[in-house]
């Protein structure tokens, strides 16, 4: 099991613009991390920078003291479960193939009677046992959202990985979600999450990193980064923070 994720000073460049601007963090084993900001902040960026798929210009992720880039691609993949924010493309693929596909780190030359029951047990983790017959292309948005998160989770991720995980839900299963993290944490999971739901992230997250133009612009307990000050001044709105840890605007 992963101890600990560490990013360090991390810098990422598309062309000549600066993405994320000298970014470091660190989170160990059973925490949730939240990611917030306003939009264009970064958030998906570091993401996926933390798990791999973008190599940054500069600094580096280190997954237990090694760096992810010195970690083979499979092993690599056994360790991060990732949910972007939107599926791009897909085929006529029902949702059980769809599900499976994050087996594939751990499948040989067929899936096993292993794979078969941890797809289902991923499915009925975010109540889609009963569509595993159906076709991406006859789920609702909220359906395809917990789809994705199933498929992250039959690969069994040491390091789950959500970017919006609460687009496209109801109020029922964001709660359902959130609880599940909340689950999986305690089990050990390191859980990182961009939220744009403020009032969430400072009920589930043990440390929150508030992103702005690339940077950082506060890291820690949520109690000390989600302060009405520091949230006006970023989001350019007045914000309150109520008792029962509420977080509204007061325009």
């Amino acid at each position: 099991m992963v101890i600990e994720i560490e990013v360090k000073d991390v810098k990422v460049y598309y062309k000549s613009t600066k993405a994320i601007d000298g970014v470091s963090l660190h989170i160990k084993k059973g925490e949730v991390l939240c990611v917030i900001g306003p939009n264009g902040a970064g958030k998906s960026t570091l993401l996926r920078v933390i798990n791999g798929i973008l190599k940054p210009k500069i600094g580096t992720v280190y997954v237990d003291k090694r760096s992810i880039y010195e970690i083979p691609h499979k092993s690599a993949a056994k360790i991060f479960g990732y949910v972007p924010q939107k599926l791009h493309s897909f085929g006529m693929i029902s949702v059980y193939d769809f599900v499976m596909t994050g087996r594939k780190p751990h499948i040989g030359l067929v899936p096993t009677k292993a794979d078969d029951e941890r797809v289902f047990k991923a499915l009925k983790l975010v109540n889609m046992e009963n569509f595993a017959e159906r076709t991406l292309e006859e789920l609702s948005g909220g359906e395809l959202q917990r789809v994705l998160i199933a498929r992250a989770l039959a690969g069994e991720p040491e390091v789950l990985i959500l970017d919006e995980p609460t687009n496209n839900l109801d109020l029922k299963h964001q709660t359902e979600l959130l609880n599940l993290v909340k689950v999986l944490s305690n089990e050990g999971l390191i859980v990182i999450m961009s939220l744009h739901d403020l009032t969430q992230a400072y009920r589930i997250s043990d440390k929150v990193l508030l992103m702005n133009k690339g940077k950082v612009v506060a890291f820690g307990e949520p109690s000390k980064v989600l302060r009405a000050d520091i949230l006006s001044r970023v989001y350019g709105v007045p914000i309150a923070i109520l008792k029962e840890y509420k977080i509204v605007t007061t325009l």
